[in-house]
């Protein structure tokens, strides 16, 4: 039996907003292959978290980038380890020809959008004694698409799950930032508004200030900060 190590890698990108007032407009992007899949390489009895950082690195170019494992299921004579990779868009210098970023959205917890196509779903529980378990239901009648998007819902949940507890949210950003640019990304990932004030209090402790600050013609510039982790590093 094959044990396929698969990535479903989240890339934040940004578009420029006409209004030089608002902050940029944030996108998920998700790494595809030519083939539309997710990339992958089978375990060889080797480190499998070093196998797949090094098959990523020679993606991207690049080794900055989260990554972990989530779960685990069985693809007819095989196993997919699926891991969540997270990063930002400045971080890709050279990406390779035989991959492509593709958008990524959730709309409502119903529809799933998946390069320029969309896929509706939904999601059931079940409780079995003290325990609830979710389970995807994709509508599509094409068996490859549904375990590539079902693998790719179940990493975002992470990714929406954690970033409430952990330091996730800043994974998917650069190397400096302005507190709008964390807002705005929760914000992205979460489907939510916040209150800016108390957003601020709380990721403020993972903010550090840099001497750089983001210049708009005209008006008063934003602070920019570095990510000031608490324990361990960013990038693991």
């Amino acid at each position: 039996m094959n044990i396929n190590l698969v990535c479903c890698l989240f890339v934040l990108d940004n578009e420029k907003n006409e209004n030089i007032r608002k902050n940029d407009i944030k996108k998920l992007k998700i790494l595809i292959n030519k083939d539309g899949k997710l990339p992958s390489v089978v375990y060889k009895k080797d480190h499998m978290k070093s196998d797949l950082k090094k098959e990523i690195k020679g993606i991207l170019g690049t080794s900055f980038f989260h990554l972990e494992q989530v779960f685990s299921h069985n693809i007819k004579d095989s196993v997919d380890v699926i891991y969540l990779g997270l990063t930002n868009i400045e971080y890709i210098k050279k990406l390779n020809s035989s991959y492509k970023l593709v958008d990524f959205d959730l709309i409502d917890n119903k529809v799933i959008i998946f390069d320029k196509e969309k896929y509706n779903y939904k999601t059931k529980e079940v409780v079995e004694g003290k325990n609830i378990e979710y389970f995807h239901e994709i509508k599509t009648d094409d068996e490859s698409i549904k375990n590539i998007l079902l693998e790719i819902l179940i990493s975002f949940k992470r990714v929406r799950s954690n970033i409430d507890n952990t330091d996730i949210v800043f994974k998917l950003l650069g190397d400096n930032f302005t507190l709008e640019d964390v807002r705005a990304t929760y914000e992205l990932i979460t489907k939510t508004n916040v209150d800016k004030s108390n957003f601020r209090k709380k990721i403020i402790k993972y903010c550090e200030k840099t001497v750089s600050k983001d210049e708009k013609t005209g008006f008063r510039p934003s602070q920019r900060y570095t990510f000031k982790p608490l324990k361990g590093d960013l990038w693991i």
